[in-house]
């Protein structure tokens, strides 16, 4: 059982609420959050030196812990027409780890296929993530929208 979480204000993630008690949440959906929102730590040769690297300190207390997305470097780039391909490849390795799971929540999880593509309000990306569930004909499908200009990202799964 996990906790529920919500994005309000579309600028981060907190703890979701219902009056004064937390809300119960879908476990898969807590580690897509974790995977595709926690920033991962930066390869070396893809940043300046003296920039900060990031990364989330909770990856490292699990071999299966979501290491996180590389999200976060293409947040002041031009988008570019190469910018979605990059996108869906950064979306798909930040859930690779769902794929190699053999317990918990994403045990089912067989594939992850991600499409990205610029969309028509400028300085946006939008992206559908479908995750297939052994045993299930139906992925499980997630659109994700992230804004440049605002900074506003928002996660909804599609029904």
């Amino acid at each position: 059982m996990d906790i529920a979480f919500a994005n309000p204000s579309e600028t981060g993630f907190d703890f979701a609420t219902d009056g004064i008690d937390l809300v119960v949440g879908d476990g898969l959906i807590t580690m897509l959050i974790h995977a595709l929102f926690r920033d991962a730590r930066a390869p070396e040769d893809t940043i300046e030196t003296g920039v900060d690297p990031r990364g989330h300190w909770a990856s490292s207390l699990s071999n299966n812990a979501p290491e996180g997305s590389l999200l976060w470097l293409m947040q002041r780039e031009k988008i570019t027409p190469n910018m979605p391909y990059r996108v869906t490849e950064t979306l798909e390795q930040a859930c690779q780890f769902m794929i190699d799971d053999t317990q918990g929540d994403a045990r089912n999880v067989t594939t992850v296929r991600a499409i990205a593509q610029k969309s028509s309000h400028r300085g946006r990306i939008e992206a559908q993530l479908n995750l297939h569930l052994s045993g299930t004909s139906a992925p499980r499908r997630f659109s994700l929208i992230y804004d440049t200009n605002t900074g506003r990202y928002k996660l909804e799964e599609i029904a």
